[in-house]
This record gives C-alpha cells, structure tokens and sequence, in this order.
C-alpha cells in the first residue's frame, strides 16, 4: 500500500504484479498524487525483473471515474502546459516494455477509460462501462483518448463516444475489439490474473519485442503531444471553467 493509501501493488501470483487503485469513496478518481504514486509502482513492476506482467484494477465498484477535476478548477492553459498536466501518466505508461493488462471491474470514465486503452489487453466485468465525457466539461479527452480510441474502433465510432460522450456498453466494446474478453463481475479478477500467469510462462525478451513490434505496426507508439496541446488549449475557455464548476456544484465539491 502506498504512503496515503491510494495505491496498492500486491503479487497474487508468481511474476505478477497487480496495482490497484484504491480510493473508493471518490470512485478511484485519479488525483495527481494518486498518479503520481501509482507511477512510482509502476516504474517498481516495470524494473523488477521477477515481474513478467502487470494488472491494472480498481477497487470497489468503478475502475476508475477518470480526472480529479478539483485539480483542474483553477488551471488555466498556461498552468495546464507549465505543470505538463498528465503528460507523466502518458509517458510513463507507454515506457513499459511488460504486458499491461487492464481487468476493468466497473464503470471505466475520461482518465479512466485512457488508462485501460494504454494497457496491452484488456478484461471487463459485465457491469463495466466505457465514456469519453469530456466534451461535457468543456474539455477533450488529454492522455490519448482521441488518439488510442481511434485507432483501436475507427474514425465513426471514436466520433460517436467523443463528441456525444455517451457511454459503451460492455458488450459494444467487446463487438467493437476493445476487449479480450468479458466476464462475469465475480470472477474478473481472478481470470485476469490467471491469463497474466499463463505469460509468465513465455520467454520475457519475446513478450518485450512482440509488444513493441504491434504497437508499431498499428502506429501506436506516437506521443500524443498534438492531443495534449489541444487539451491544454481548453483550460482557457469560458466553457471548461463553467462545466467543471457545474461537476464539482453537483458533487458538493
């Protein structure tokens, strides 16, 4: 368990790692120092060499219900560049070489969502569901969404989920290709950990260099700085404050 107690890295099984959002009370939302702790385990997993596969989870009923918007309120775009607002996530994500696995247990939103799509495979709870709501709040997806979403379901349907922000269902997402596989909520986590194991069992270097190699093929390893600029963008307008300010009345803060 991290410092505060909103990450927790455990090994279920034998060259497995699993990390786990634990901030059920706010629905694993991802406050920066969620983020950055939850980095910190994933920068251990990545360099231990007795780790061959990492799981992704969240805690309680939501996988994770995306940004914090309590750390977005106030920052304008130039705060947004300067503090180079979720660029870590992204490059730390996208620097390990081990198979992420994302086990989806609920509802998977904004940040949330982009976690799961940077993962290598990704596994879902019948009762899990998939939204990009940003463009409610005034904002744009800004860890890869626009960019992951599109390339993983096409142009029509990343259109679809983005503009309107309505949610997929885990079913559509498992017609769509998002998904490896679907299954029941019970069983989730222990099936994900079972399909990391059965990794474990092949050569680690072939694992590294397979991955590698289909993120190139289906041009995914991009940085996604032209997302990010434009993200960054939308924390000047008078409809990003306005729509944050309204989320966070609704929450009571």
């Amino acid at each position: 368990m991290s410092a505060s107690g909103l990450v927790q890295a455990t090994s279920p099984a034998q060259g497995v790692r699993l990390i786990t959002f634990t901030r059920p009370e706010k629905r694993n939302a991802l406050s920066r120092q969620l983020l950055d702790e939850f980095l910190v385990e994933l920068e251990a997993a990545s360099t231990d060499p007795a780790v061959k596969a990492i799981v992704i989870t969240g805690t309680g009923t939501f996988f994770s219900a995306g940004a914090d918007l309590k750390d977005i309120a106030d920052l304008d775009s130039a705060g947004a560049r300067s503090c180079r607002y979720l660029e870590n996530l992204c490059v730390g994500m996208t620097a390990v070489r081990k198979p992420l696995i994302a086990a989806v247990n609920g509802p998977a939103l904004g940040g949330g969502f982009e976690v799961a799509l940077m993962c290598d495979l990704i596994f879902a709870a019948k009762s899990a569901y998939f939204a990009l709501p940003e463009t409610k709040r005034g904002l744009i997806p800004g860890a890869g969404g626009t960019q992951r979403l599109t390339a993983a379901v096409g142009k029509f349907r990343a259109m679809r989920t983005i503009l309107t922000g309505k949610p997929i269902t885990s079913e559509e997402a498992l017609s769509w290709g998002l998904l490896c596989e679907l299954m029941e909520d019970g069983v989730l986590l222990q099936q994900t950990i079972v399909a990391a194991t059965a990794l474990t069992t092949h050569g680690a270097e072939a694992l590294e260099l397979a991955k590698e190699a289909i993120c190139r093929a289906d041009g995914l390893c991009r940085d996604d700085l032209f997302e990010r600029q434009l993200y960054y963008t939308t924390f000047g307008t008078e409809e990003k404050r306005k729509g944050v300010d309204e989320f966070l009345a609704k929450r009571g803060r």
